[in-house]
């Protein structure tokens, strides 16, 4: 885990500095979600399109996508709260 201080610019503008945007795969013109978790300011690349983006092959039925984005949504909780 990378641990960084930055500084808020006018209009509320950060820089995520290059290690960080290195580390995470982040380039310009990504769009990053942002959310607030318990006081900490959690910003995540949008990977909407690579998650869905053929999770369905070889699932048959409806319950089978439903069942593969819930495990999808679980690991994604683990991860936010390490």
């Amino acid at each position: 885990m990378t641990n960084m201080k930055v500084r808020v610019g006018s209009r509320g503008t950060i820089v995520v500095p290059k290690e960080v945007r290195v580390e995470s795969g982040i380039r310009e013109g990504d769009v990053l979600e942002v959310s607030v978790r318990e006081g900490a300011i959690i910003l995540m690349k949008d990977r909407t399109w690579e998650r869905f983006h053929g999770c369905a092959r070889g699932l048959t039925t409806v319950e089978d996508v439903e069942r593969e984005l819930d495990e999808d949504e679980g690991a994604w909780e683990k991860r936010l709260q390490r």
